[in-house]
């Protein structure tokens, strides 16, 4: 059964308790494509009825779980990284089908960073994702959602980065290296990157800044396991607003460890914020990442989208 199956009609399975699996190729080096199998007969003995579709392009997935909601379908499983969640999230938020509450999602991840799952301690293990997935375990988790100069929108579950960390992702080399990737880009990054002249508008102020980087968070961590915003909730109504202002490459070498050990709003040189929205100007056009991908360049608006989804979790 493909996604071009899904019809509300009495010749389906039940939708309703049918799971859309998207499963990204070359996810984890590969290895999502190369235990396709073994998830599937994993997925079979934990009594999940599913239907399995493979992306192929980028954008790819947020079609296909677009299609599958409006069809019926109200449980999706994204198995791959940040990107590959991501996806799936843009095509449940993006339907106009049912509210996005009433659809279910869970990764599998098999990812590069996988930081999303990291927050709310999803296991790597196949059987465990299967047998959280049985369960049913969920829960409401707030949304972003990035606005564009040029009118383009994107939807994000984790965390939208201007500054270094995008810097990164857009001269990110080939993503087959899996988390080498990310040693061999911020190596790279460190060489080339200038901070970036910020103007930020909030609710009840404003200020401007030359940022080193400049986190929205809604999940911790990022970029391979940067705890970025390590006071995070998910379902708060609020972004974790983490602005690194400019550092020296010296400065920046120093206070490495801090980006993963959770010690980062203890430097003198970051400010952390709480707001549900906020706007950043830039004079120049400034690349914008969120969940690991590239989304476009600033000028951008975040707007959080209070307990907007719900996902499959282990209880708190």
């Amino acid at each position: 059964m493909s996604c071009g199956d899904y019809r509300a009609d009495s010749h389906n399975l039940d939708m309703a308790h049918h799971w859309l699996v998207v499963l990204n190729p070359i996810s984890g080096q590969g290895r999502a494509m190369h235990h396709r199998h073994e998830i599937e007969a994993l997925l079979r003995r934990h009594g999940i009825d599913f239907a399995l579709e493979i992306s192929d392009r980028p954008g790819h997935a947020i079609e296909i779980v677009s299609r599958a909601v409006e069809g019926g379908c109200r449980h999706v499983l994204a198995v791959g990284g940040d990107g590959t969640l991501n996806e799936c999230a843009n095509g449940i938020l993006s339907q106009n089908a049912v509210p996005a509450t009433e659809v279910t999602l869970g990764v599998m991840p098999i990812g590069t960073g996988n930081d999303w799952a990291r927050t709310h301690r999803i296991p790597k293990d196949y059987a465990m994702v299967a047998a959280l997935m049985a369960a049913g375990t969920s829960r409401l988790h707030d949304a972003g959602l990035a606005e564009f100069g040029d009118g383009g929108k994107r939807h994000f579950i984790n965390v939208a980065g201007i500054g270094f960390d995008a810097h990164v992702v857009e001269a990110l080399p080939d993503r087959t290296l899996g988390p080498m990737a990310y040693l061999v880009g911020l190596a790279k990054g460190l060489l080339t990157y200038s901070p970036v002249p910020l103007r930020l508008t909030f609710a009840e102020r404003k200020l401007e800044s030359r940022a080193f980087v400049l986190f929205f968070a809604i999940g911790r961590y990022c970029g391979n396991g940067m705890n970025v915003a390590p006071q995070a909730e998910v379902d708060d109504g609020l972004f974790d607003i983490t602005l690194v202002q400019e550092l020296s490459r010296w400065e920046v070498l120093k206070s490495l460890r801090r980006l993963f050990d959770g010690t980062l709003l203890t430097h003198p040189k970051v400010l952390a914020m709480r707001e549900a929205w906020g706007a950043v100007d830039t004079a120049i056009a400034q690349p914008v990442e969120a969940d690991g991908e590239l989304i476009g360049h600033a000028p951008v608006r975040f707007s959080i989208l209070p307990r907007a989804l719900r996902v499959i979790a282990p209880a708190e």
